[in-house]
C-alpha cells in the first residue's frame, strides 16, 4: 500500500499543477492535487505536528503488535493496509511537511490512496471484531 501511495502522488504532483482539478468523471470524480497539513479528509488542518507523531506512533505499534501476536493472513492484510497507509502519509509529512490529497468526489473532503487504506483497515478490523465476538 505504501508503494502504491507513493506512485500516485507521484504521478499526480508530475502531472497536476498544484491547486488545479482534472476532471475525470464529469462533476462528480476529478483529480485535485492540494495539500493537507491535518488529518485524513483534511479534517484538523492545524495539528500537522501531532499527526506526525501520531503516524510514527501507529507505525512502531503496529509493527510491534504484529511481531509479538502473529495473525491469520486476514488480519495482517488489516493491519498492513493500515500500515501501509499510515507509513505512506507520515513520508509525505516528513519530507514535505504535509500531506499530497488528490481523490475528489466533490461531496467529500479531498484524499489519498493512504488515507483509503487506513479508513478500509479500520472498518474492516471493527467489522471482524464484531462479526467474531460471541453473541
Amino acid at each position: 500500500m505504501f508503494a502504491l501511495d507513493r506512485i500516485t502522488k507521484s504521478i499526480v504532483a508530475a502531472q497536476v499543477d498544484y491547486g488545479t482539478e482534472v476532471p475525470v468523471i464529469g462533476h462528480l470524480v476529478g483529480i485535485t492535487n492540494v495539500r493537507n497539513s491535518g488529518a485524513a479528509f483534511g479534517f484538523a488542518p492545524a495539528g500537522a505536528s501531532i499527526f506526525l507523531i501520531a503516524s510514527i506512533v501507529v507505525a512502531i505499534g503496529l509493527v510491534v503488535y504484529v511481531a509479538r501476536n502473529p495473525g491469520t493472513p486476514w488480519n495482517d492484510a488489516v493491519l498492513g493496509l493500515i500500515l501501509g497507509g499510515t507509513l505512506g502519509n507520515g513520508f509525505d509529512r516528513i519530507v514535505y511537511g504535509t500531506v499530497t490529497d488528490f481523490i475528489n468526489f466533490h461531496f467529500w473532503p479531498v484524499f489519498n490512496v493512504a488515507d483509503s487504506a487506513i479508513s478500509a483497515g479500520v472498518v474492516l478490523m471493527i467489522a471482524t471484531y464484531l462479526l467474531r465476538r460471541p453473541a
